[in-house]
């Protein structure tokens, strides 16, 4: 089970400075609460692009969803704001007038992987971002797993409740994940997170950005109780709100991600930090050193805590006899020296 915290008056001192946990081998369990630098080599899910899918419709909506990053120099994209989206898919919803892969013939599932192999750029506002649960698509990887992030025509001031409008959805995967983390911390544009149960906020406000990547039909979640114009209940059980898309399209996979307006968070609330994670100023004239963490490591960040993975290449900022000093997400963390011997 995981634990989440906030730093309080009344917080132990052994537990603001820092909590880290080694462990031995690929660590399956965790929360990572923002973009990774992963590093898929060894993953034994890489080269099925099926995933562990059993079913004929299932591994052909994982082929869709494991499709790798491309160059998108020269490549012709339609761009389309959130209304635009819906326009286009449903006229597709229309022309396929099936509710799941399975239903259509042959000739309509040449039509839908020709409205598959269309990359689209959709312009919204990120609302909400969480990670998403072990599925088929992945293997049943608890830590490698996509990023759900909920895009919005309008901003708003809260996490999606009861009467309001249902968001569109669009996935990060690990294939796609690492080329992001290079330009894009989620933290930085979405106005919450989910984790678990529980809704935080970022600290500012959502972001308005453009998300360029693959259309992908997820029949899988094309009922009702998915696929809604609006909020109609909270369920009590896990607090997740339904329906909580306003299609079955998604742009799957996300492969680029921009911001497109001016930094809102100047006089916003900033997000408490912990002791030991306080933010540095850059070096200047110094050329950056680089390490790569070896063995999984728990860290405490500002919304709980996650994992920094195997693979994963940080900023050292120093290092002591049985320490280093790594920055991860523009803060500093002291690593036992065993993370990378």
């Amino acid at each position: 089970m995981q634990h989440y915290w906030s730093v309080g008056p009344r917080t132990p001192i052994f537990l603001i400075t820092i909590a880290i946990v080694l462990c031995s081998g690929r660590v399956r369990g965790g929360s990572n609460l923002d973009l990774r630098d992963v590093d898929l080599a060894g993953w034994p899910c890489l080269e099925s692009p099926t995933g562990s899918a059993k079913t004929q419709d299932g591994m052909e909506r994982n082929r869709m969803k494991n499709r790798p990053p491309v160059d998108l120099a020269g490549v012709n994209v339609e761009a389309v704001d959130t209304a635009a989206f819906l326009r286009k898919v449903r006229e597709y919803d229309s022309h396929l007038d099936a509710q799941r892969r399975s239903d259509l013939s042959d000739a309509e599932k040449t039509l839908l992987n020709r409205y598959e192999n269309q990359i689209v750029s959709l312009t919204g506002w990120l609302v909400l971002a969480y990670p998403g649960p072990p599925e088929t698509t992945n293997c049943g990887d608890r830590n490698l797993h996509d990023w759900h992030l909920e895009v919005f025509e309008d901003s708003s001031d809260h996490h999606p409740q009861i009467g309001d409008p249902t968001p569109i959805i669009c996935e990060i995967t690990p294939r796609t994940e690492g080329t992001i983390y290079r330009d894009i911390r989620l933290d930085s544009i979405a106005g919450f997170f989910r984790t678990g149960k529980a809704y935080e906020s970022t600290g500012h406000p959502p972001r308005k950005i453009r998300v360029t990547g693959y259309l992908t039909w997820d029949d899988d979640h094309n009922g009702k109780a998915d696929v809604g114009s609006t909020v109609d209940n909270i369920s009590p059980g896990n607090g997740y709100h339904h329906p909580w898309r306003s299609t079955a399209w998604e742009i799957h996979p996300v492969i680029k991600i921009e911001v497109l307006d001016s930094n809102p968070n100047s006089e916003a609330p900033s997000v408490p930090t912990p002791l030991a994670v306080a933010r540095q100023p850059p070096a200047v004239g110094i050329t950056p050193e680089f390490i790569t963490i070896i063995r999984p490591v728990v860290i405490v960040i500002p919304y709980g805590e996650t994992t920094l993975q195997p693979g994963q290449r940080l900023e050292l900022v120093g290092r002591s006899a049985d320490k280093i000093r790594v920055k991860y997400l523009d803060r500093i963390y002291d690593l036992p020296l065993a993370a990378i011997q």
